[in-house]
């Protein structure tokens, strides 16, 4: 072999070894790189979660007697407000795909802390909501009785009302762990703290040895450039 030869031949050699080393350093930065952007996506996606939530919750806030100590166990047919025995009354509802969807979430083994009282929450929106449907379905049947209601009328009126509210949603006295007063508490406290936590899941501390195998690797690289041109 010619010295011409042999000196391409090193040439090669090392241009093919600072390649394999560069190579390998800018697979494990592409890596990181990815690593990152779904922690990113996922850290993004758990925001979305938590202020969707946060809007349904303070959207229902009104009805569930947050504002105040709720409806007491207490309260009776006699002493219930007069407005309860009226048929025209209504409960606007309010919207709770994001509570509801809630356990379909696919970073659910993020949400640990905040899916149970939501689950309990969701439970008691859906009792409520599904007996003031047949309250209303009740009413609609007799429209004949809407504008002079008899006292029987009334009497059943009322009875849907006070289920509703001091059985279902309740109040801080309620003995019902899963009326809407305490799993909207329950809810909320719980999201208050779950978002007072979340940030963005740290890349591994393992990975600090990859990135040192990089460097090394870079640096390696570089050094048998400049051997080769030195020469």
């Amino acid at each position: 072999m010619t010295t011409e030869t042999s000196k391409w031949v090193d040439i090669s050699t090392v241009v093919a070894a600072t390649a394999a080393l560069w190579a390998l350093g800018f697979a494990w930065v592409t890596y990181v790189m990815s690593v990152w952007q779904q922690k990113k996506d996922e850290f993004q996606t758990l925001k979305s979660v938590v202020d969707g939530l946060g809007v349904e919750l303070e959207f229902m806030k009104g009805l569930t007697g947050a504002v105040g100590q709720g409806y007491s166990k207490a309260m009776t047919l006699q002493t219930a407000p007069p407005d309860w025995s009226q048929p025209g009354r209504l409960i606007w509802k309010f919207d709770t795909e994001a509570i509801s969807k809630l356990t379909l979430s696919p970073y659910l083994y993020r949400l640990g802390d905040i899916v149970a009282p939501f689950a309990r929450l969701s439970f008691s929106v859906s009792r409520l909501f599904q007996l003031y449907d047949e309250y209303r379905s009740f009413v609609n049947s007799n429209p004949g009785l809407v504008a002079a209601p008899p006292d029987w009328y009334k009497e059943v009126v009322l009875n849907f009302n006070f289920q509703m509210y001091v059985k279902l949603i309740g109040g801080a006295d309620s003995d019902d762990p899963n009326c809407l007063y305490k799993t909207y508490d329950a809810a909320t406290s719980a999201l208050d703290k779950f978002k007072s936590k979340l940030r963005q899941s740290e890349l591994p501390k393992w990975f600090c040895v990859g990135h040192l195998v990089t460097i090394a690797c870079f640096a390696s690289g570089g050094f048998l450039l400049y051997r080769l041109f030195r020469a």
